[in-house]
């Protein structure tokens, strides 16, 4: 005999669904909950405002579908409701950040004007303002990006950035030291010191290592682990 139950009524089901409404309708008392707390704070929150409406209206939406069985099409929606969030508060950080760079930028173009600075300070001086003006650029930019609704996009771009530019200060620092090395075992070939000429080019295989691990992303352990290479090589040349 054919069973002809419809799965969807089914009491494991109908748990499910009750479970899943019950979710949704805390989700929504905590947006409203959020809205109420947003709109007596006293500061410019009109943004996250407009953000929790809208995640409002999906979580409605949401639990309609779920009474209708078609819960999976709002997982996207949801989705991209996240980079939403917070943005009032992320506007209000990223102008009091700016603020703080005009004020610092401000300062040493006074200094420069009010004092005498040698050569040397000067341009110590000239290289922070043009850092600091670097970094308020990049500030607008966040700001635009919040704008479009992109920050963690940004923030993830800028972190990539980040590392890129600190692995090719790391690399430029090593091979100015590889250069100082290759100079001195230049001068230790033409004077004949073996003593000078071992300690150089031992210097020198190191410092190719560490190269080699700046390039690989492994830089931290190496320097991790210099002693202990270091015992080994000297263990290997004996």
């Amino acid at each position: 005999m054919t069973d002809n139950k419809d799965p969807g009524n089914s009491d494991s089901f109908r748990e499910k669904s009750h479970r899943e409404r019950a979710h949704v309708r805390q989700q929504i008392d905590e947006v409203r909950q959020r809205i109420e707390d947003l709109s007596s704070t006293g500061k410019d929150n009109k943004a996250d405002i407009v953000a929790c409406k809208g995640e409002l209206e999906v979580l409605k939406k949401e639990l309609q579908s779920i009474k209708e069985g078609g819960h999976t099409t709002f997982a996207m929606a949801k989705r991209m409701l996240e980079p939403k969030k917070d943005v009032s508060s992320k506007n209000r950080s990223i102008k009091f950040r700016r603020e703080r760079l005009s004020s610092q930028i401000a300062k040493l173009e006074a200094k420069l004007k009010e004092t005498d600075p040698s050569p040397e300070e000067r341009r110590g001086i000239l290289d922070k303002i043009t850092n600091f003006k670097k970094d308020r650029s990049t500030l607008s930019e966040e700001v635009e990006a919040l704008r479009e609704f992109n920050h963690t996009r940004f923030m993830a771009f800028h972190k990539e950035a980040d590392k890129a530019n600190e692995q090719e200060a790391e690399l430029e620092k090593v091979d100015k030291k590889i250069f100082i090395v290759e100079t001195r075992l230049d001068k230790a070939l033409e004077k004949n010191d073996d003593d000078l000429l071992n300690k150089a080019k031992e210097e020198l295989h190191l410092l190719h290592m560490e190269r080699e691990s700046i390039v690989n992303f492994s830089h931290d352990l190496f320097l991790k682990n210099l002693e202990q290479l270091k015992a080994k090589r000297k263990s290997d040349l004996k």
